[in-house]
């Protein structure tokens, strides 16, 4: 399985793209890392581009991912995921969400900036 990866610093959040077809343990994997490396990013806001991976997860995996993300990206003031349209379950966002972690999955990204750079 291979997959890659940018991390984009952008005018007011960071922009992960992947694309490819990630396995359960890398994704969790790479949430780990970026949960490390935001810590010095220059913004507190996150857009994740997952419309290019490929794999398919089971709502097991995608609950998994949710509480991975609440662990490793809490410290963020919000995540935004965004999935092609027939991807759009809200597991992932459920279980990111029920850990507090302001985690909310899009199928557009116009919607999910939007979403990141309005005022709690």
């Amino acid at each position: 399985m291979s997959f890659d990866v940018s991390v984009t610093q952008k005018q007011f959040y960071t922009r992960v793209a992947i694309a490819g077809s990630p396995g359960i343990d890398q994704l969790v994997s790479l949430v780990h890392v970026l949960g490390v490396d935001s810590v010095g990013w220059k913004h507190d806001v996150l857009l994740v581009d997952l419309r290019k991976v490929s794999t398919q997860f089971t709502e097991a995996e995608q609950r998994t991912l949710g509480l991975e993300a609440a662990a490793s990206l809490g410290h963020l003031r919000k995540v935004a995921s965004v999935v092609p349209r027939d991807r759009v379950t809200r597991i992932s966002e459920k279980a990111a969400r029920r850990d507090g972690t302001k985690v909310t999955v899009f199928d557009d990204e116009k919607e999910a900036l939007a979403w990141l750079q309005a005022t709690d």
